[in-house]
């Protein structure tokens, strides 16, 4: 009977507030059916065992995506790092004077603090940053430092400076790309999980009509099996790679099955994945994600 709960609420509705939570802890709860297949196993119950085992085993594998990168020693490589550092991280001086000395075209800073914007200044004279001007502030707690140009940038509004997305195009080589870089409400509240829906839903339709090669990069607070992780043919780290845990709420135990893949880049056709690792961050209950996309040109 466990297992059927299990199973059950891994495959709720989607389109249902708690019915899009449940399930998007599936892998640990068919993590749980598995172990109690097992059990029965131990038990003799051997048919309904292995037809548990097998379901476990065939809904695993559809969470767990095969790297698919390329190799293109002609492609012109993009590289980029992100990260939720949280508010209220105490390491932020540290980590960014370490940061400043890596290798990485573009930085993408959430969760970043208003008080610590005096932290950027060693950046200004070898990037181009937004989310450092006084008039434009931290929309979103979002900062960008990028050492390609920023040719154009946009916040765009949802609800006043409450909900939105931040739109930047830069230049790359020759080419133009654009940037969405979005942290939508963690799904707390009803509320909360239909502005994100409405955000996510708000950035789907403005790819619509892109004309550049783009990309859509944040701690979006939706998984990847989730209704509304919608983009239509579009790739993503997730898909593209090994599957990756990037919040751990029990840092006590961190493990594939402990913790959900809600920080993600999502890029159109022009961009190929080439490799893409996943890190702690000391401070942050987010991991860093750190990726190389090369950008093929017709």
């Amino acid at each position: 009977m466990l297992c059927i709960v299990f199973i059950g609420c891994a495959y709720l509705p989607f389109d249902s507030y708690f019915g899009d939570l449940i399930t998007s802890l599936r892998m640990p709860l068919l993590v749980l059916t598995f172990v109690c297949g097992l059990l029965l196993l131990l038990m003799n119950v051997k048919k309904i065992a292995l037809g548990i085992l097998a379901a476990c085993i065939a809904g695993l594998l559809t969470l767990l995506p095969s790297p698919s990168w390329t190799t293109s020693l002609s492609a012109e490589m993009l590289s980029i790092k992100q990260i939720n550092l949280n508010y209220n991280n105490p390491h932020i001086a540290k980590q960014l004077a370490a940061l400043k000395n890596q290798s990485w075209d573009m930085l993408v800073l959430q969760e970043y603090s208003d008080l610590n914007r005096h932290l950027l200044r060693p950046f200004l004279t070898q990037a181009d940053l937004f989310g450092y001007r006084e008039v434009e502030g931290i929309p979103y707690g979002i900062v960008v430092i990028s050492r390609l140009p920023i040719v154009y940038r946009q916040q765009v509004k949802l609800d006043g400076d409450r909900l939105g997305f931040i739109k930047l195009r830069l230049l790359f080589k020759d080419t133009v790309i654009t940037t969405y870089i979005a942290h939508p409400p963690s799904p707390r509240t009803k509320q909360h999980w239909q502005n994100r829906n409405y955000l996510l839903a708000a950035m789907r339709e403005a790819l619509l009509s892109e004309k550049t090669p783009w990309l859509v990069i944040g701690d979006l607070n939706v998984v990847p099996w989730s209704y509304y992780f919608d983009f239509g043919t579009a790739s993503s780290c997730y898909t593209q790679a090994n599957a990756y845990v990037s919040f751990t709420p029990f840092r006590f135990f961190d493990s594939l099955f402990t913790g959900l893949p809600i920080d993600h880049c999502i890029f159109s056709d022009e961009f190929s994945l080439e490799n893409l690792s996943v890190t702690s961050f000391e401070g942050s209950d987010h991991k860093m994600l750190s990726y190389q996309l090369s950008l093929n040109k017709s």
